[in-house]
């Protein structure tokens, strides 16, 4: 089951990654949000599609909170829905946001496997966004999240420039 923040086809790695997987055999779930003409579920290339309704985009520190917030509870619950219509035994997360990581502890407790897919460096992203108005709590949490994720992570995949 892949975990991802933005739309399916947003981001190219995705939807390669699990298409990959497709065709390697293994049975492949992707939660993700929705645009408003999308299916809430969708079988495209062997892959199995679960989205939530979008969020509105987050403006602002408590506005990135809210947007974070409710993609955290609407992926939990769809991929409660996963867990038992399908199951899985992977749990493979597409950062950011690095909150996936309480997602993944969930299962991991329930003997899941966890892959951590690192696309961004969420702390610096937030010192880039935020500038002078960011919190040194927030950045130091956004720190401890993604340390967090790599410990519990059974593999790590890391983007390079190749």
């Amino acid at each position: 089951m892949l975990l991802e923040n933005a739309p399916y086809s947003r981001d190219a790695r995705v939807p390669h990654e699990a298409k990959a997987l497709a065709s390697a055999g293994y049975e492949v779930s992707v939660i993700c949000p929705g645009g408003p003409q999308q299916p809430r579920r969708e079988l495209r290339d062997r892959v199995q599609i679960y989205r939530f309704p979008s969020p509105p985009a987050g403006d602002g520190f408590l506005g990135y909170l809210l947007e974070y917030g409710y993609a955290m509870v609407a992926t939990f619950f769809l991929s409660l829905l996963v867990l038992l219509r399908e199951g899985f035994d992977v749990v493979h997360a597409h950062c950011p946001p690095d909150t996936f990581v309480f997602i993944a502890a969930f299962y991991k407790l329930l003997g899941k496997r966890f892959v951590y897919d690192h696309h961004d460096l969420t702390p610096e992203l937030y010192c880039a966004r935020f500038r002078d108005n960011g919190s040194r709590l927030v950045y130091h949490t956004l720190i401890l999240l993604e340390r967090l994720s790599c410990r519990l992570a059974d593999h790590v995949i890391a983007t390079n420039q190749s």
